[in-house]
């Protein structure tokens, strides 16, 4: 009997810890930039994300007998989960969702077999306790210091500087973050009472099309379904945070993606495997 096995084909080792590296290199002018916005408090959501990430991470791998933390990814889990969340959250907030976002990947298999984005899964599980705003009415400037929002939301152009180190390291897959920010401005000009500069140099758009939509354990990798995820997660996301709920309409929009993208990716493999 043939086995299916799901993508992405992550493997240990060296290769992976570099991945991991770059995405915490990438991360860092968004943290920073939160810090010098938000002061203390920026500090301390992200330390207690990041502990909550590592920590949780580091008592399943004992529970499990193998090492624990030697990829990098709790670390990138914690940053990303931080930044979702405002500055002024309750510090329970950030320490329940490290706890969530890496016990969902501990309990998929480890790295590589989660179908979902653990950050985008605890934040979207923290929405009844910390619910954003929606983008529509939001005041800007988006590009530089909206204060109003997501830590991550707080500078689009720090976001897009770790987007273009992705992009040097060739991390940075052009045929979902592109998607992505086109379907975005779409969404943004069709959308009643729209804008879709806004929808477009949001921060959460940024963080959506080059973060989490990007994250290579969760989106496709076959080109054309690559394509449609990114279209979808940056349509949805976008819709869904101008109407409802910000940066939480955000990670919902590419929840969904990532759930719809997991299962056509599953059947096309099927279907290839019946040709062969």
């Amino acid at each position: 009997m043939t086995e299916l096995s799901h993508p992405p084909f992550l493997h240990s080792g060296d290769a992976t810890r570099l991945r991991m590296a770059d995405g915490t290199i990438a991360l860092l002018p968004a943290a920073a930039g939160a810090l010098w916005f938000f002061g203390w408090r920026a500090g301390l959501v992200l330390a207690l994300s990041l502990a909550a990430c590592l920590g949780t991470e580091a008592l399943w791998g004992r529970l499990a007998g193998r090492g624990c933390l030697r990829d990098g990814s709790a670390a990138v889990t914690g940053l990303v989960l931080g930044l979702l969340l405002p500055a002024g959250s309750p510090w329970w907030a950030p320490l329940a969702g490290g706890v969530l976002a890496s016990s969902y990947k501990a309990l998929s298999g480890g790295l590589g077999r989660n179908v979902c984005n653990p950050a985008a899964l605890a934040r979207a599980l923290l929405l009844p306790f910390l619910t954003p705003a929606p983008l529509a009415g939001a005041a800007g400037p988006f590009l530089m210091a909206r204060l109003d929002g997501a830590l991550g939301e707080a500078s689009t152009l720090l976001l897009l500087a770790g987007a273009v180190y992705l992009a040097l390291r060739r991390l940075l897959p052009w045929a979902i973050s592109l998607p992505y920010l086109a379907a975005a401005f779409i969404a943004g000009t069709l959308l009643p009472g729209g804008d879709p500069l806004t929808a477009l140099c949001w921060g959460g758009t940024a963080l959506g099309a080059c973060f989490l939509a990007a994250d290579t354990v969760t989106s496709p990798m076959d080109l054309r379904l690559r394509l449609l995820y990114g279209l979808t997660a940056g349509a949805a996301g976008t819709v869904l945070a101008w109407r409802l709920w910000g940066i939480g309409g955000t990670v919902l929009g590419i929840l969904l993606a990532n759930l719809i993208f997991r299962l056509a990716e599953v059947l096309l493999h099927r279907r290839e495997l019946r040709g062969a």
